[in-house]
């Protein structure tokens, strides 16, 4: 009995892993003028943190990602979700933009274990035929961090100061830990098996897709980091203000999923070029769209909508291509994907500061179109 409990938390519990790692990765946008004005700094220098975390995820799932295949997955991923909560730990307690800068990329290091883990573990222990659903199920952990972490967050941030927020962030990473440990106790994965990252980047389609991912997340990350505070000064709200668009987005992210767990499109070359074709625009209206909350709460519904479409179909292309290498091409995904956050925020910091968040949003939109004429020429 008990053991059919504990096999029935397995999924859960990787969900869990992934909302940890998602609530992380997004938690900061909302309330990032209250850490700057607390730690004395400006807004772009602390979004460096998210710069860190995303260039730590990136060395970590290349240098580690085989780790999942010579120990059991439950203490490698409780290991991951252990670390997480350290480096959570360690932010509430910056002194400092640069230190905040160093707790992230320690939570980047074991993101970079704990994400492409996750997956490449929910695939090994699907039942025959179930692994895309299992997946697409673990997915939805980012749309609840988005959901329900990130708003929050900014309500914490709000009422009990933001090293609170971090501070539940530990312990809910602590939490997923023990889950992790005692429902994958003897999961053993084959996650690359003979072939490494380097080879698996040489597999047919990999490299096109993942350069077309590259240019998604580049713009999603850049854009997200100075989404609340884009708000913020738009509309002239705090950050539970923020916090209330944020949740939009994460709605048309999950809403989203469910419509593709009802009608499972076909993944071909049209459907993705048309969901970057109308990514493209929905970034472009932003502009338009900061002209009014209702306009900007719509905007952000239809964004969030079109970036779980765009990322279903490019795991699932990926997945594809990777052949019996899935696990390799899911490292890279992740080292690729936390490339662009660093890459993105980097970027978009001077953006931000010299045309605001519209001129973010405008080259987001370039890079996204970008994505797009990739996919129509190579894919």
């Amino acid at each position: 009995m008990q053991n059919r409990i504990l096999l029935g938390l397995r999924v859960p519990s990787l969900l869990m892993g992934v909302m940890m790692v998602g609530a992380n990765s997004f938690v900061l946008s909302p309330i990032l003028s209250n850490v700057a004005a607390d730690l004395d700094a400006y807004p772009a220098q602390v979004a460096w943190a998210i710069s860190a975390f995303g260039a730590a995820t990136a060395l970590s799932a290349l240098a580690f990602g085989t780790v999942i295949d010579r120990w059991p997955a439950g203490q490698v991923l409780a290991g991951g979700a252990l670390v997480l909560a350290l480096a959570q730990a360690l932010s509430g307690l910056s002194s400092g933009w640069v230190w905040l800068c160093v707790a992230q990329a320690i939570a980047g290091l074991a993101t970079g274990v704990l994400l492409p883990g996750a997956y490449a573990t929910t695939a090994a222990t699907a039942p025959e035929g179930r692994a895309p659903a299992r997946l697409g199920f673990v997915l939805t952990g980012w749309a609840i961090s988005l959901v329900l972490a990130v708003p929050t967050a900014a309500f914490v941030a709000e009422q009990s100061g933001w090293r609170m927020v971090y501070a539940l962030l530990c312990g809910t990473s602590l939490a997923t830990a023990g889950c992790l440990f005692m429902t994958l106790p003897r999961v053993h994965n084959a996650m690359s098996g003979p072939i490494g990252p380097l080879e698996a980047a040489k597999l047919p389609g990999v490299p096109t897709l993942l350069v077309i991912m590259f240019a998604y997340m580049t713009a999603f990350y850049g854009s997200f980091a100075f989404y609340g505070e884009g708000l913020r000064q738009a509309f002239g709200i705090n950050a539970q203000g923020a916090g209330l668009f944020v949740l939009a987005y994460g709605l048309g992210f999950g809403a989203a999923g469910i419509g593709l767990g009802v009608l499972a499109p076909r993944i071909s070359r049209g459907y993705v070029l048309s969901i970057f074709v109308c990514l493209a625009l929905s970034y472009g209206g932003w502009r338009s769209a900061l002209t009014s909350p209702v306009l900007a709460f719509l905007a952000a519904i239809v964004w969030g909508g079109l970036n779980q479409l765009g990322l279903n179909a490019l795991v699932i292309s990926l997945n594809r291509k990777a052949q019996a290498a899935r696990g390799a091409v899911m490292g890279l995904n992740s080292a690729v994907t936390y490339s662009a956050v660093f890459a993105g925020p980097a970027f978009m910091g001077p953006v931000y500061a010299a045309l605001g968040f519209a001129g973010v949003t405008t080259v987001a939109a370039v890079s996204v179109s970008i994505g797009a004429l990739i996919a129509w020429k190579d894919l």
